[in-house]
């Protein structure tokens, strides 16, 4: 097995938001970017072609639909959106939180290395390998638990979005740990560890990991060029993130129901055969030569193509795709149908599928030029929430509720208005299973 290279520990939370969600900025700007595994020697099954309903696509072999694992088929949905932005609070939070967490990785590091017998050393490098099991099952239970918190309306999509910082940071400092022990054994006469006993470890503690996660928990750290609006959806086993950052449509989902964590294993070539299945348009525009990296029940596919990239992970037992991290450019998104509406301003916004990369533009009726607007996103009926500014270009990237949703456009320094509404498309998903675009189990106005 290779080495693997160590997550950065990002500073997280440890407490709760307070006043960490303020009003978002015109069209996002950078996030973290999603942890890559290295790769092996390819094996590399053909890939596969697909046709699609019209919707969000991206330039991918010419035009290609942005094919997403969704939470369709898997229960009702919950979902909502917030503006994760640096409150000073939090960010003093995630430092206490996350040295106590790495303090606790050195103080193990010590005991293994004061080890006055080789057989006593080898005990402690047991028994910290053995404890790290024991807070493996920890994070899943508490990250089981945020879900469905979320999903029965116990938790907002802002405390919901800071317990999985939390649980990442958790996640992060162990797999340190975790390869800290793996190199102490190393150095330890007549002493070896089994990839088998490491690896299964590493990816698992992987899947608390995400574009979007490492975004927010940037935000919430105390990075003040790292608000974002991030939209939010749970079944009771599921989560989907989404945002728009730094030109960027990024998108990351989990499936606990699609993932069984009973050590059945699965072979690179069967899990490369999932990918290329689940992905063709990606897979094809690869090449088709992608090998995977992992170990026991996990293989992970890192993806890049001309205009953005995917992390597949692909589970045992069930041999599906259960967890997904995507970055597309925005300059190769062909956003799809259009619905245009003049009143004052000419409003025109390209549907696309619940959590996707949403185009809003404004014009002048009378001369056609662009126009800089304030764009609000909400209910029929209902409250709206500033979602950000067209600028210069007259043109808004953002994230697309659930459900029917009014978008309204007032023109900055001026009361001209335009409003529309808008109903989503339906998601192109992973092996077909399609995801309703109604709003059932949506929380707030913008969400």
């Amino acid at each position: 097995m290779r080495a693997i290279p160590v997550l950065v520990v990002v500073l997280l939370v440890s407490a709760g938001v307070g006043g960490a969600f303020a009003a978002p900025e015109r069209g996002g700007s950078a996030g973290g970017a999603a942890v890559g595994p290295s790769t092996s020697p390819a094996v590399g099954p053909p890939g596969a072609s697909a046709s699609a309903p019209e919707t969000a696509v991206a330039a991918i072999n010419g035009s290609a639909p942005i094919r997403v694992l969704s939470l369709g088929g898997n229960g009702s949905v919950a979902s909502g959106t917030d503006v994760v932005t640096v409150d000073a609070g939090t960010a003093t939070a995630f430092g206490a939180n996350a040295s106590a967490e790495r303090i606790e990785t050195i103080a193990l590091r010590k005991r293994v290395t004061n080890a006055t017998t080789n057989d006593e050393r080898q005990i402690r490098i047991l028994d910290g390998l053995n404890e790290v099991d024991k807070e493996v099952v920890t994070l899943h239970s508490r990250h089981r638990e945020a879900i469905a918190a979320y999903h029965a309306g116990e938790l907002s999509a802002s405390e919901f979005l800071v317990e999985l910082a939390r649980i990442r940071v958790s996640a992060a400092v162990l797999e340190e740990r975790v390869l800290m022990l793996e190199r102490l054994a190393e150095g330890t006469d007549d002493f070896t560890l089994d990839d088998s006993r490491i690896y299964p470890v590493v990816y698992d503690l992987r899947t608390f990991d995400g574009p979007v996660r490492s975004r927010t928990a940037a935000a919430l750290g105390g990075d003040p060029g790292a608000s974002t609006r991030v939209y939010v959806a749970t079944t009771e086993s599921g989560i989907v993130l989404s945002t728009v950052a730094d030109g960027q449509f990024v998108r990351e989902a989990f499936r606990g129901d699609l993932r069984e964590r009973d050590g059945t294993g699965i072979d690179e070539e069967t899990a490369q055969n999932v990918t290329s299945r689940s992905y063709p348009e990606v897979w094809a525009a690869t090449g088709g030569s992608v090998a995977g990296q992992g170990s026991g029940g996990t293989f992970l596919f890192d993806l890049a193509y001309p205009n953005g990239t995917l992390t597949a992970f692909v589970g045992g037992g069930a041999e599906r795709v259960f967890m997904e991290r995507q970055r597309v450019d925005l300059d190769a998104v062909s956003p799809g149908e259009s619905t245009t509406r003049t009143l004052d301003l000419t409003l025109t916004v390209n549907r696309t599928f619940p959590g996707g990369p949403l185009r809003v533009a404004v014009t002048d009726p009378r001369t056609g030029e662009s126009v800089d607007a304030v764009v609000k996103i909400g209910r029929e009926g209902g409250e709206s929430v500033d979602v950000g500014t067209t600028g210069d270009d007259g043109v808004l990237w953002t994230v697309s509720p659930r459900g029917e949703f009014v978008v309204t456009v007032v023109e900055v320094g001026s009361t001209e208005v335009s409003t529309i509404s808008v109903t989503p498309t339906d998601p192109v998903t992973v092996e077909g299973a399609f995801d309703s675009s109604d709003g059932t189990g949506s929380r707030n106005a913008s969400g």
